[in-house]
């Protein structure tokens, strides 16, 4: 694979973001919360933000792989989202990589602690993202955050991945 000007980091959830990460920099360039609309991601805003970064330089998106759990509620909902996301992807022409949760997390040092919850392993990653990205902390710092944190980790570590 090329290396691409800049990684797209996607947390594809309603409380998801989209991060545009500088593959030689790391330097976080764009943050934009998931656009949503009646409750679903919205396709056409969601499109307007990804060709915003297209005219920045080539890209290539990395995305949540993401899947429900047992008796989750919502998961319909969430894939959904997901299936927006990839879809508008897709029809931008933007080359786009599935990634877990857990092998990204586990790279970044954010594998799930024991008895930790979900709220605490997402003010983790906040406080990851924060002194990553000192710059930018006034993105992470409320609770709702974390999906913009968990897109530019997840980009970071795509970028990590690759060597770039």
């Amino acid at each position: 694979m090329t290396r691409p000007d800049y990684v797209l980091g996607c947390d594809p959830g309603l409380g998801g973001a989209l991060a545009l990460v500088n593959c030689q920099t790391k330097v976080i360039e764009f943050i934009a919360d998931i656009p949503i609309a009646n409750g679903r991601v919205d396709p056409a805003k969601l499109a307007d933000l990804v060709e915003m970064c297209q005219v920045r330089g080539t890209i290539h998106a990395v995305v949540e792989l993401v899947s429900s759990m047992p008796r989750q509620s919502g998961a319909f909902n969430f894939g959904v989202s997901a299936g927006i996301v990839h879809g508008c992807l897709g029809a931008l022409g933007v080359p786009m990589t599935l990634v877990s949760p857990n092998v990204w997390k586990s790279a970044m040092g954010l594998r799930k602690l024991v008895n930790e919850s979900q709220a605490q392993n997402k003010s983790r990653a906040r406080e990851l993202a924060i002194r990553l990205w000192p710059a930018q902390a006034d993105q992470f710092k409320r609770i709702k955050d974390d999906g913009r944190a968990e897109a530019c980790l997840l980009g970071r570590h795509f970028i990590n991945s690759k060597g770039w």
